[in-house]
Parts: C-alpha cells; sequence; structure tokens
C-alpha cells in the first residue's frame, strides 16, 4: 500500500488496520472484560468520585471557617468549578495527542492526590488557626492541585474503559453497554456517600472523631481514597488495552481557527472571541481573589462579564455562516483537508447553540454556588421543637437535584415524549425541549428570589434563654421556615436540567462527524466553565447587596431576580437566532457515552440508563 508524499492537514495518521488489531494483541483473551479488566477502572472511578464530592459538598462552609466572606467563598467555588471543567480539555490534549490515556490518568491522579493531601493538611485544627498559612496552602491544594488533576483525568478514565473492548466482537459490544451502567452506578455510590456520611462528618465529627477535627478527617478519608484509586488503576495495568496518542483534532483546530485568523475577518472574530473567554477566566480569578479587597474585584466582575458577553455575540455572529472555512480546503489553496474542514464548519455552526447555553449554565451552578447558603439558614431541624436537635446538613439537600433527574428522564422518555408523539404525530424537537427547559430555568431563579424574601421576612429561631439557633455548618442563624421548603429551589433547575442539558448535549454531538466528537465534548466543557465564570461575576457584582455572612442582613434576591432577567433576554435572542438558522427544530435521538461525563457533577449521579433518554 503506497503512501503519497505529502498529505493535507487533517488526514488520518494511523490506519484503521492498526486500530483493530489492537485488542487481539492483548496478551491474554479475557472471557469477561467488563470485570476482568474493567473491573480495576470501575473501583478507580467510584473512588475517585467519592474523593472529589468530598471535597466539594464541604467547600463554601470551609472556605468561611478559614476567614473568606460568603461572597468570596461562593465566588471561589464557582471559579474553581469552572477550572474543574476547563482542565479536561487539557487532559484531553494530553492523552489524545501526547502520552496516551493511560500516562496521562496516572500522572494527573498523583497530582491529584497530592491536592487532596495538601487541602487534608489545610483542614488540620492548628492550621485553619492561622489564616495567613491556610490560605496559601488550601488555595494551592485545592486549585493546582485538584482543580487540574480532577479535570485532566475526568473524561479520559471512561473513555480508558470503553477502549477495552473490541467493537468487532459482539460479546464485547454487549459488554460495553454495561461497562457504562456500572461506571455511573459507581459515581452514585462514591457520590451518595460523600453527600450523606462526609457531609455529616465535617460539621459534626463522630464518636471517634471531634467536631474541630470534622475536615481534616473528611478531607483525609478523601486523600487516602484516591491513593487506592490510583492503586487500582496500576494493578490493573497489564490487562489493558493502550490506544497510541494519535487524534489531533483538537490541536488541529487550533491550528484551522489561527490559519484563518489571518485570512478572514469572521476567522479574526472568532479567535478574538474565543480569547475573550479565555480573558475573563482570568479576569474572573482576579477578581474572586479580591472580591473583598473594596471596589477592585466589583470591578474586574463586571469586565468577566463584559468579556463573556462579547465572547457570546462574537459565537453567535460567526456560526450563522461558516462558508469562512472554506479558504483553508486543499481544494481552494489551503492546506487542511476538505473533509476535514467540512467536519470543523458543522462544529462552528453549534457554537450559537453553546452560547446561549452559558447562561443557563450560569443558573444552573447556582444548585452549588448559592442554593445552600440559603438552605443553611432555614430550620435544618430534625426535631423542630427540640433546639438542641441533631441538624440535617445544607450540603445535603444537593442531591435532591439528582432524585427529580432520576424520577423525571424515564417519565419524559416513557410517557411525556410519546404522548407528545402521538398528540402532534412528530416527537418534540430539540429547539422546543430547550427553549421550555429555559423558561422552567427562568420560573425556578425568580422562585428562589421570592423564596428568599420569604425566609428572611419570617424571622430567626430562638432557643429559651433568647439566643439565636445557629446552623453547625456555617454558624449562621436559622430562620423558622423548614428545610423542606428550600427544596423547590433544587426542584426546578433539575426539571430544566433534564430538558435542556440532555438535549444541549444531543444536539452538539450528534451535530458532528465521529472524527470531532471529543471536539464536541470539549465545546460542551468550555460552555459549562463560562457559566461557573459568570456565576462568580454575578456574585461579586452584587457584593454590596451582600455586605454580611448572615443573609438576614443581605438582599441575595437582588442577584436571582438579575439572573433571571438575563435569562429572559437570553431566551429571545436564543430563539431568533434558532429560528433563522433552523438548528434544532427536529428531534435527534443520538446521545452517546462521550458527552454524558460532561453533564455536570450532579448530573453524573444518575445512572446512565436513565440519562440515555434519547436512545
Amino acid at each position: 500500500m503506497g503512501v503519497a508524499s505529502k498529505s493535507p492537514v487533517g488526514s488520518p495518521a494511523v490506519p484503521y488496520e492498526t486500530i483493530q488489531t489492537v485488542w487481539e494483541a492483548r496478551p491474554r483473551k479475557y472471557k469477561s472484560v467488563l470485570f476482568q479488566v474493567c473491573g480495576f477502572i470501575l473501583m478507580m472511578e467510584l473512588a475517585e468520585r467519592l474523593s472529589y464530592f468530598g471535597i466539594s459538598q464541604g467547600l463554601k462552609n470551609f472556605m468561611q471557617k478559614i476567614g473568606w466572606s460568603l461572597v468570596s467563598a461562593s465566588a471561589l467555588r464557582s471559579t474553581w468549578t469552572s477550572i474543574c471543567f476547563l482542565s479536561p480539555l487539557f487532559g484531553a490534549y494530553i492523552a489524545d495527542e501526547r502520552w496516551g490515556r493511560f500516562r496521562t490518568i496516572l500522572v494527573f491522579g498523583i497530582w491529584y492526590l497530592i491536592g487532596d493531601f495538601i487541602v487534608a493538611i489545610a483542614a488540620y485544627p492548628k492550621i485553619m488557626t492561622n489564616e495567613a498559612v491556610v490560605t496559601p496552602i488550601f488555595i494551592i491544594g485545592l486549585f493546582l492541585g485538584i482543580g487540574v488533576g480532577t479535570g485532566a483525568i475526568k473524561s479520559n478514565v471512561i473513555t480508558l474503559g470503553a477502549d477495552q473492548f473490541n467493537p468487532h466482537d459482539p460479546s464485547e459490544v454487549h459488554q460495553k453497554e454495561t461497562f457504562f451502567s456500572y461506571f455511573y452506578f459507581c459515581i452514585n455510590v462514591g457520590a451518595c456517600f460523600s453527600f450523606g456520611y462526609l457531609s455529616i462528618l465535617c460539621v459534626d465529627g463522630s464518636a471517634q472523631i471531634p467536631a474541630e477535627y470534622g475536615y481534616f478527617a473528611t478531607y483525609m478519608i478523601c486523600a487516602v481514597v484516591m491513593l487506592f484509586a490510583i492503586v487500582m488503576l496500576c494493578i490493573g495495568y497489564p490487562r489493558y488495552v493502550l490506544m497510541p496518542p494519535n487524534d489531533r483534532s483538537i490541536s488541529m483546530l487550533c491550528r484551522l481557527m489561527w490559519s484563518n485568523c489571518c485570512q478572514t475577518r469572521k476567522g479574526f472574530l472568532l479567535v478574538g472571541s474565543t480569547f475573550s473567554f479565555l480573558a475573563a477566566l482570568v479576569v474572573n480569578v482576579i477578581s474572586a481573589f479580591t472580591a473583598s479587597s473594596g471596589n477592585i474585584g466589583n470591578i474586574l466582575s463586571f469586565v468577566a462579564a463584559g468579556l463573556i458577553l462579547v465572547g457570546i455575540i462574537g459565537w453567535v455572529y460567526v456560526g450563522q455562516d461558516q462558508s469562512f472555512l472554506d479558504v483553508s480546503k486543499r481544494s481552494q489553496g489551503g492546506s487542511f483537508d476538505d473533509d476535514r474542514v467540512e467536519g470543523y464548519k458543522k462544529l462552528v455552526r453549534v457554537l450559537p447553540y453553546a452560547a446561549f447555553m452559558i447562561m443557563w449554565q450560569c443558573a444552573y451552578d447556582q444548585t452549588d454556588a448559592n442554593f445552600q447558603s440559603i438552605t443553611q439558614q432555614c430550620d435544618l431541624r430534625l426535631d423542630r421543637s427540640d433546639p438542641d436537635s441533631k441538624q440535617v446538613p445544607g450540603a445535603m439537600l444537593t442531591v435532591f437535584d439528582p432524585i427529580v433527574i432520576l424520577l423525571v428522564i424515564p417519565i419524559l422518555d416513557s410517557v411525556v415524549y410519546p404522548l407528545y408523539t402521538k398528540r402532534f404525530g412528530k416527537s418534540p424537537s430539540q429547539f422546543g425541549k430547550t427553549v421550555v427547559g429555559l423558561v422552567i430555568a427562568i420560573i425556578g431563579l425568580a422562585w428562589s428570589g421570592i423564596f428568599e424574601v420569604i425566609r428572611r421576612n419570617v424571622g430567626p429561631l430562638y432557643d429559651a434563654n433568647g439566643d439565636p439557633i445557629l446552623d453547625r455548618g456555617s454558624s449562621q442563624p436559622m430562620n423558622d421556615i423548614s428545610w423542606v421548603a428550600a427544596i423547590p429551589n433544587y426542584v426546578f433547575i433539575a426539571l430544566a436540567e433534564c430538558l435542556v442539558n440532555v438535549t444541549a448535549y444531543d444536539l452538539v454531538y450528534s451535530a458532528v462527524p465521529m472524527s470531532l466528537k471529543s471536539t464536541a465534548q470539549a465545546v460542551i466543557l468550555f460552555m459549562s466553565s463560562m457559566g461557573s465564570i459568570l456565576t462568580s461575576a454575578f456574585m461579586i457584582m452584587f457584593s454590596k447587596s451582600m455586605p454580611s455572612d448572615n443573609l438576614n442582613e443581605d438582599h441575595m434576591e437582588n442577584m436571582f431576580f438579575t439572573v433571571s432577567a438575563a435569562s429572559v433576554v437570553n431566551l429571545v435572542f436564543f430563539i431568533i437566532v434558532m429560528r433563522k438558522m433552523n438548528m434544532g427544530m427536529s428531534s435527534s435521538p443520538v446521545f452517546n457515552h462521550f458527552g454524558i461525563e460532561a453533564l455536570g457533577e450532579k448530573m453524573s449521579l444518575v445512572s446512565h440508563q436513565s440519562i440515555s433518554v434519547a436512545k
């Protein structure tokens, strides 16, 4: 078989036949690849997710305990989330183009482990009380360690597992489908343990662990569990099929964008708007760390939001006509393979849809960023007649989001969508699902603002001595309204999530050719990251409405009403542009596991079977 002397950029680097023989070259044949090979990967995923959720569930309260204000803690929490969603792009690049998946997971898993131990050290009581020491230790461990580590391995673990199954063996194809179900079951187990036991341990301690050692014990457990995850990964190494790093889709996209930047006005705008998003990340990080330093953080938050707006406008404008990329085709004097350019044109076409989803991701991020703060100043006691009754940890209510998703997605799939199809003679469109979901999110945000007014106005609880009854997690006064009343905040967002997130990943993923599926995932992760940045920016913008860590003295509802109003504007332009582009007007029941991993942390709690609504 001859080799051309010169091939256009984007031509396949490794023949298909080479990949096809990887499974046959496995030193030993296994009857059950699922358990004998992927069992180690599944155990690693369970342990890693337990570690991640164990760290994240108590993050806001811990930051406030070491001296950060409510606004700063919320902003930093969202900033950290944005890094966790951006770093998978780096991990995907390293795995696909440099090191391969196993080496990437191992190296950044150890990096992650070091971050876990550093955060645990910061939580040691004697260090916690020394603000000058604890802050740099904690920030290094959280942002540089865990933020980079968890993201870099995030999308590679499930892909490493999928690589183990021979697509030409019917038995292994069936095992592969089962693997995805087990994969999300493991996520569920790890997360439930974290939101259940660890959310209590970090606040109350245990019979053997004093309350002041609660966070230290929690984070040390997370570190030890992550060590176990790495050990399990390494034990299975001799059994793995290891794909060579031969995918160049991400670097090729960057080269294509840069080439067009120098040749066309729209190419320049595409690069400029993308850099605007990246600049927003940098500005937001500075803003989050200076939120308590006068007006600097507040001003920078407006700059970050403005940069995101510029990026959104740029993506929406550029994505409506992708013909500017044609100048890069080899047939027109360019240096890129024609078919590959056509594929990238399809990717650019979904950028407007992705850009409009940033505002939705901002709403979605409220479940982690701010709903917990509201819940913790409701009455969390199990026995409302006893001032010293045990309390439900505020972080635990986050579990209502995946519970609602677990219940609603099968109902949508088996009842609502079939009834719609029967009534109208066609299945609901991706556009229609998204619009309904965005409307529900707007209502949910408005309700959150209304609920905060109601909660604040009922007044605080007092014990027999006239002292306020405090939440043990945040040490703030609880008001005379049950924590149960805060559940609708989570329910509205979860309902919207069922319609928006699943549909968004379906549309973006199914719109591009097979060679660009991982790049489509990169767009999704990028979108999620920008949403978290916007959440952080809004939080700092409204810092003057929240001068106190006690929400009873603040007006957090102003932020919710503003985000809701901005979401209305976003929805109007979304409808106009999507109709103009005729995007998502017909149903596309294609959904794949590569998109599921990026659905967001709470979405990850749902089993694979219930997520696969479009199958």
